[in-house]
């Protein structure tokens, strides 16, 4: 249905990027929505690895996301299912002299009626927080 996405260029190897927006549990520190994120069972961290999420975005939205790429140092992504619908997330990074763009993205597959019905609004607000998101990663690791 709707699809966004955004880019930055970022002084830092893919590789310690990747680490970051990898590891589900530190998205609070870059997120603009307050994201909490609990792994859902003790497997190791891949693709299928569940997370149950609670995040600030038209309210509190518990969700379940799930794993669905993770190739180092490349690739990063993610599906989330909640009130809302499904919605689609990445990364895509790609280093090249020493900096790395990054693109962030997010895309609604199956849409409820929530979304549908608040659409115009979330159709503003998330390419501003891929902005910020961005934002607050390129200054987290570039300090």
């Amino acid at each position: 249905m709707k699809r966004w996405e955004d880019s930055i260029t970022i002084a830092a190897p893919a590789s310690k990027i990747f680490a970051f927006v990898s590891d589900f549990t530190k998205h609070g520190e870059w997120g603009g929505h307050s994201l909490q994120a609990t792994k859902v069972g003790d497997e190791p961290v891949a693709v299928g690895t569940r997370y149950a999420t609670t995040a600030k975005l038209l309210g509190t939205q518990r969700e379940e996301s799930t794993i669905t790429d993770m190739s180092s140092p490349s690739t990063f992504a993610w599906d989330s299912v909640g009130a809302l619908g499904k919605v689609h997330h990445w990364f895509a990074l790609s280093e090249q002299g020493g900096s790395t763009t990054v693109k962030k993205g997010a895309e609604f597959v199956t849409p409820k009626f929530l979304a549908k019905m608040t659409m115009f609004k979330i159709s503003k607000d998330i390419p501003a927080g891929l902005r910020s998101d961005l934002a607050n990663i390129k200054s987290k690791m570039e300090a």
